[in-house]
């Protein structure tokens, strides 16, 4: 994946600046975030407007491990970055219809803000606002 991280435990809020030390949660998990205790704004939820990009579907995968790495990812970009995109590569097969079929319930539950294919190989998720 790309872009800058954050140190694990560590979460600068973008709208004040205020170093926090609290660990994350799960994407899953994204009602109960904590809030800046300077200028109570989210912590996980605030984005930069950034894209984070990850293959999962171009090393043999199978859909159920693609499916893993898609869970894995979306955790990932949640918990350390400030993206607000999530760019998937999975591929025109299997796995890609898989990924959309997962993004659907995933939506439906809250856990992810919005998605689109960009491509036939390709999502676009918003985690962010």
């Amino acid at each position: 994946m790309s872009g800058s991280y954050l140190q694990r435990g560590q979460r600068c809020c973008l709208i004040c600046g205020m170093q926090h030390s609290h660990s994350p949660g799960s994407i899953v998990d994204r009602d109960s975030e904590p809030l800046c205790s300077k200028c109570d704004s989210p912590l996980w939820s605030c984005s930069d407007g950034s894209i984070e990009t990850e293959d999962i579907a171009h090393r043999r995968e199978t859909v159920v491990v693609a499916l893993e790495k898609c869970r894995a990812a979306l955790d990932r970009v949640w918990q350390h970055s400030h993206a607000e995109f999530l760019r998937l590569i999975v591929g025109g097969g299997r796995i890609g219809d898989a990924v959309l079929a997962e993004l659907h319930y995933l939506q439906s539950q809250g856990t992810i803000l919005d998605y689109r294919q960009e491509n036939r190989g390709a999502v676009l998720i918003r985690v962010r606002n």
